[in-house]
């Protein structure tokens, strides 16, 4: 575990993710700065009333069974949007603000300043390769 200045922490997962992407990117556009920053990923999920619902069926009690008509279309489901915020590695090649770069273990890393209000104070770790951020709870 690694200490940033600005009181966040980072695991050993996570540095080494942060060389093997830094690796990669250089390989394909020589002189890429990583970023650490936040994403919004929007995805749809289709929800329908009934699917929570699951009780057991007693065949001694004559269950109701509901009439269905096949003739007319089924009424569309209702689709959920979901928003999740992933934290995410980025290359970028304009040169950030100093106070911006972080070296760890000989790679520099761009966490802009409002990036680092946001996880001060807590862990950054890769878990299943995805970056995974976990604050301290006081």
């Amino acid at each position: 575990m690694r200490e940033l200045p600005f009181g966040a922490r980072i695991s050993n997962s996570f540095v080494k993710k942060l060389k093997w992407e830094t690796a990669k990117a250089n390989d394909e556009s020589p002189g890429v700065l990583p970023c650490l920053c936040a994403e919004e990923i929007t995805r749809h999920q289709n929800c329908d009333c009934n699917e929570g619902l699951s009780k057991r069926i007693d065949i001694a009690k004559r269950p109701e069974i509901p009439t269905v008509n096949r003739l007319v279309p089924p009424t569309p489901s209702r689709v959920m949007q979901i928003k999740e915020r992933a934290w995410v590695i980025r290359f970028e090649k304009r040169r950030p603000p100093p106070k911006a770069i972080f070296e760890i273990d000989d790679v520099e890393l761009h966490i802009s300043e409002r990036a680092q209000a946001e996880l001060k104070g807590s862990i950054i770790q890769v878990v299943n390769d995805r970056i995974v951020v976990t604050h301290d709870r006081i």
